[in-house]
């Protein structure tokens, strides 16, 4: 029998529930994959089918994440009334809100990546695609609202601002603070760092500046290059005449 997508959808979050929940008691090296199963109610193939490793179910959680962030966000009647900058924030802050009641587990995900290197950094962004996805988008509505002008390698910016969300992760996953005051001024801090940056000319500033370089230096260098290159190829023939004489 045919398993529909919503059961399949179904299955995977009762494994992924079962494997937070098991890590977060014994630790990752010790929660099998086995005792995994059968807490989600479902065979060892079964979850090997979903999961080849215990790795690709942590890709999977935070993956899962995203998704649950971006329908709460849609959920939001006049979340298109707010800024870009509040859009953003909300996008950071429902991410924090949805790991928090498996802070412990995503506090061991981040020593994994941070500390132990046990989990490569670079496997971790290859869950990101939903998160820039959500940030490109609402780059194009504040371009196209003219909220802020276009900025240049406009379609970097997604990347970098999940640079900047990896960061936060990391400073919350430390932060002792009550409530966590010190993330939420941290966020509110650098936020306005950020959206002083898009409604300001600095970027389009510096890559006029980089343009300059390029054009004065690099190309000049290209030129030089090719300068010694024909002066070189002279000398080739001059010498192959010499020889065929």
């Amino acid at each position: 029998m045919k398993i529909s997508q919503k059961e399949k959808a179904k299955t995977k979050a009762k494994i992924l529930e079962a494997a937070v929940d098991l890590i977060t008691q014994k630790g990752f090296k010790n929660a099998s994959m086995r005792e995994m199963a059968k807490n989600a109610g479902v065979s060892n193939p079964t979850i090997y089918n979903y999961f080849p490793t215990k790795e690709k179910l942590l890709y999977a959680y935070i993956e899962q994440k995203h998704i649950e962030t971006s329908e709460v966000l849609e959920e939001i009647s006049d979340f298109h009334t707010y800024t870009l900058r509040e859009q953003l924030q909300a996008l950071v802050e429902t991410e924090l809100e949805l790991y928090l009641e498996d802070r412990e587990f995503v506090t061991q995900i981040s020593e994994m990546v941070f500390l132990s290197s046990s989990v490569k950094l670079e496997a971790v962004y290859a869950t990101k695609e939903k998160f820039i996805e959500i940030v490109g988008q609402m780059l194009d509505i504040a371009v196209e609202a003219e909220e802020i002008d276009e900025p240049p390698f406009k379609e970097h910016l997604p990347l970098l601002f999940w640079d900047y969300y990896v960061m936060v992760v990391a400073y919350w996953v430390k932060d002792d603070s009550e409530m966590f005051e010190n993330t939420t001024e941290f966020i509110d801090h650098s936020m306005g760092v950020i959206e002083a940056l898009l409604r300001s000319n600095i970027l389009n500033k510096a890559n006029d500046l980089g343009m300059f370089l390029f054009k004065t230096h690099m190309l000049t260098a290209l030129e030089k290059f090719s300068s010694q290159k024909s002066t070189f190829t002279n000398v080739k023939r001059k010498l192959k005449g010499l020889l065929d004489g």
